[in-house]
């Protein structure tokens, strides 16, 4: 069995010159047409207090989202979960944490919904300390993880704990820059429904060689999340154009024997409308590209 190619619905999200965001149902629609069977739903970007997952009928949002990708034939086999980004995890003040680990459980709902059978999750990562505590931040990570790891064995779904990037100024992230932290705690967590996400460009730009941090994970790859850039950000490029090496990195996935989704997770958020299709139809066909690479 090889992996199935599928993408972001990050693929469509804010349409440019305005402040409003594509629907799911378009970005389908366009997946669809552009020969994508598979798609990611990426539940962050909806899971805001002026998006879909924010409102009282989110029940019915997710059914009828299953309903329409049942009726175009597109399926889901994996989500993005909601987290805290950036700064926010640093201010104790931030107004909305409480929000976001609540729809947190939503997303876990809203993932049993679309039929997929895993949802990434971004680690827990502790407000700043002047001295970083591995340690510490790996029983945070126990604490935050287990009611969501709970609630997701619940609704029949595993979570896939994503590899991240360290902060700016070198500060370190639990499960940044070091590839073993994040392997450590899916060990220590010791639960089948519990695996790991492979963000190829969180990877790069870490200093990690993604081959080799793919085949090190081995069996505990769940999810991906593909993209490329030089080492200067977390850029999200389409592969090729970044400094990823492609051909072992295929190669990789292919020597573990993984057979998930490979989901291009790619940002398209200044390209005009008219350019939609043909992105979209670029995105799959360098997808289809890169999975002849791993035979």
């Amino acid at each position: 069995m090889m992996m199935t190619l599928s993408a972001s619905t990050w693929l469509m999200s804010r349409i440019p010159g305005t402040k409003s965001r594509y629907t799911i149902e378009q970005c389908l629609s366009a997946m669809k047409a552009a020969g994508f069977d598979y798609a990611d739903a990426n539940l962050w970007s909806l899971g805001g207090r002026d998006a879909p997952l924010g409102q009282d009928n989110w029940l019915e949002w997710a059914e009828n989202t299953r309903a329409f990708a049942d009726s175009i034939r597109v399926s889901f086999r994996q989500t993005h979960g909601q987290t805290l980004s950036g700064q926010q995890w640093d201010d104790p003040n931030y107004a909305d944490a409480e929000f976001v680990w609540a729809i947190n459980y939503r997303c876990i709902e809203a993932t049993r919904i679309l039929g997929a059978q895993w949802m990434v999750m971004h680690p827990w990562n502790l407000p700043h300390d002047p001295l970083y505590s591995r340690q510490k931040a790996k029983e945070a990570n126990f604490r935050y993880l287990a009611p969501y790891i709970e609630a997701a064995k619940k609704a029949g779904i595993g979570i896939a704990i994503e590899n991240m990037v360290d902060f700016r100024g070198n500060r370190r992230r639990y499960c940044g820059g070091d590839p073993e932290e994040l392997l450590e705690l899916a060990d220590a967590i010791n639960d089948p429904s519990v695996g790991i996400c492979i963000d190829t460009g969180h990877a790069h730009f870490s200093g990690i060689h993604v081959g080799s941090f793919i085949r090190m994970a081995g069996s505990r790859v769940k999810c991906t999340h593909i993209s490329d850039n030089n080492r200067d950000g977390d850029r999200h490029l389409p592969p090729f154009m970044g400094s990823i090496d492609w051909a072992d990195t295929m190669k990789a996935f292919a020597d573990i024997g993984y057979t998930g989704d490979f989901s291009l997770e790619l940002g398209s958020h200044n390209f005009p409308d008219s350019t939609r299709a043909p992105w979209c139809r670029f995105v799959h066909d360098l997808g289809e590209a890169l999975l002849a690479m791993a035979k």
